[in-house]
Order: structure tokens, then C-alpha cells, then sequence
């Protein structure tokens, strides 16, 4: 388990870690901005953003190219066609890894707090074996609905079987503000690729294979306040996905098939297996019920 010493520290001056986040936009010209100067206000000092336009067809590519001309610390990318969030998101992951020390996945409309990448660097070198921090996550909804989570088990368990089956259960509140925050590099080659579902909404609740895929690898560490606010819009891709049947057996069988492929003692990969096992029966049960 580990001890969550959130007290904040100076990290030394001579050498910070070289942090990169990366911010797939599309058709976000009425908010992009607000993300964008958030992002720059950062107290940490050794951060680069990636922006990437997916084909927009508003002026999101003008917003944000104009942007990153005038602050260095900001990058510009842009696809002549559509790849969608996740496509372009892997194509990120990738890079950004390759050229940092730790690297995060940001969404165009997300608001992240002055201290996000520090507060979050700062638990990471305080404990060398996490893979990630799981930041506070302030949901705001677009009807006016709000909710704050701060997670403090998340993933810490140094037992394998125990970090992973919470996730596979799909149970704990949340639990997305993990593939929010900021993630060690050197284990990001080690998760790709995460391949879309076989069948269904091919995209749909792809961040959870990640973290069970980022959980084999090490224990999290959680943040003890707020650091970024999730908004939802109508148009919010997350809120337009359906949990159904059919999206969430193709999850049921990610999940077993990355873990069948998972280098664990038997009787871990048991316990983890039985826990979807166990979902997918529920899941099945619940759909013959509804059809009678």
C-alpha cells in the first residue's frame, strides 16, 4: 500500500521532470481557449502541450494554432482527416512517452487546476513504482448536475488481483479521472496497443482497458484534492455512448482477453477472471430478464 503524503515539496530546480500533455481537439472553438490558458497558467515549470485538430470544421485549428505561435511551450498538429479521440489519442501516447519523463491524455474541454501537473509529479517521485496519479475529479454537467470524487484506493494496492478486479467490475465511482491524470512514460510502451472492441461502439470505454493494462504494470497513487474539472456537454462523446448489452459484453471480453495475456501467477489471473466472469453472467441475467 502506499503512503499518500500529498504534503507539497520542492521538487529540485536542477532537474525537473520533463513533463508532455497532449489535447486532441475538435469542433471546440466556444471553449478551446479557456482549456488552453488553463493549461499555460500551470505552476510547474518544465511542461509541454501537444495539440492536435482533428479535422475540425469550425475555427478550432485557428484558435489553437494562433495559440501555440505565441507560447512556445505549445505545439501544433492537425489531421487532414477525421481520426477520432482515440486513434489520435494513441498516435500521442506514443510520442509523448518517448520524449518525457511523464505524460497526460487532456480532453478539449477539460479545466485543469493551477497545481495539476505539479501536485501530480510531485506524488509520482515521492513513489517511484506508480504507474499513474488519480487526480480529484470535479464533474460539471451541462443541465447544471455537479459531483466531486477523490479517490484514495484506486489502484494502490500492491496486490495485483486487487488493484485490477475493482476496475473489471466497473463498479467504483469515477473511475476515469485515473486515465486523466498524469502517467509515468517508460510504462506507456508496455500498454500499447489497446485495440478497439470487436464488436459494438468500437471506442466505447476503451480508457478502462487502459488502466487495467497501466494496473499490471504497477500500483497508482492518489491526489487528496480537486485537480481538474470534467465538463459534459450535450455533445460530450463519453455522454453519447451507450451502456448496453452489446457495449458492455465487447468490454467483458477486452478485459479477459488482455488479461489472459497478462504474465500473472495463476491464482491472480484466476481472481481477475472470475470477477469478469461473474460481471458478464450478471450482465447476461439481467438482459433475459428484461426480454421475458
Amino acid at each position: 500500500m502506499f503512503i499518500l503524503d500529498n504534503s507539497i515539496t520542492q521538487l529540485p530546480k536542477n532537474h525537473l521532470p520533463k513533463v508532455i500533455g497532449f489535447v486532441p481537439a475538435f469542433n471546440s472553438e466556444k471553449f478551446i481557449l479557456r482549456t488552453l490558458e488553463a493549461l499555460a497558467n500551470q505552476t510547474y515549470q518544465n511542461f509541454e502541450i501537444w495539440i492536435c485538430d482533428d479535422a475540425s470544421t469550425d475555427a478550432t485549428s485557428r484558435i489553437c494554432r494562433n495559440y501555440c505561435e505565441e507560447d512556445p511551450r505549445f505545439k501544433f498538429f492537425h489531421n487532414e482527416q477525421n481520426q477520432g479521440w482515440w486513434n489520435t489519442s494513441l498516435r500521442f501516447w506514443s510520442t509523448c512517452a518517448e520524449l518525457s519523463d511523464y505524460c497526460f491524455f487532456h480532453p478539449h474541454d477539460d479545466i485543469p487546476d493551477p497545481d495539476f501537473i505539479f501536485d501530480q509529479v510531485n506524488l509520482l517521485e515521492q513513489n517511484p513504482d506508480a504507474t499513474l496519479c488519480v487526480p480529484g475529479i470535479r464533474n460539471t454537467h451541462f443541465d447544471g448536475r455537479s459531483s466531486e470524487t477523490i479517490h484514495s484506493e484506486l489502484g494502490v494496492s500492491s496486490r495485483l488481483s486487487k488493484r485490477i478486479v475493482p476496475l473489471v467490475k466497473w463498479e467504483m465511482t469515477d473511475w476515469w479521472a485515473a486515465y486523466h491524470g498524469i502517467h509515468r512514460s517508460k510504462f506507456i510502451p508496455k500498454v500499447l496497443p489497446v485495440k478497439p472492441l470487436r464488436f459494438g461502439e468500437k471506442e466505447f470505454a476503451l480508457d478502462l482497458i487502459w488502466l487495467i493494462k497501466m494496473a499490471s504494470q504497477g500500483p497508482f497513487v492518489c491526489a487528496d484534492r480537486i485537480l481538474f474539472e470534467k465538463n459534459y456537454s450535450q455533445k460530450t462523446l463519453s455522454g453519447q455512448w451507450k451502456y448496453n448489452f452489446i457495449n458492455r459484453s465487447a468490454v467483458y471480453l477486452a478485459m479477459a482477453e488482455e488479461v489472459i495475456k497478462m504474465s500473472l501467477p495463476i491464482s491472480e489471473k484466476s481472481a481477475i477472471l472470475n470477477a469478469i466472469v461473474q460481471k458478464a453472467a450478471a450482465s447476461i441475467g439481467n438482459k433475459i430478464k428484461l426480454s421475458k
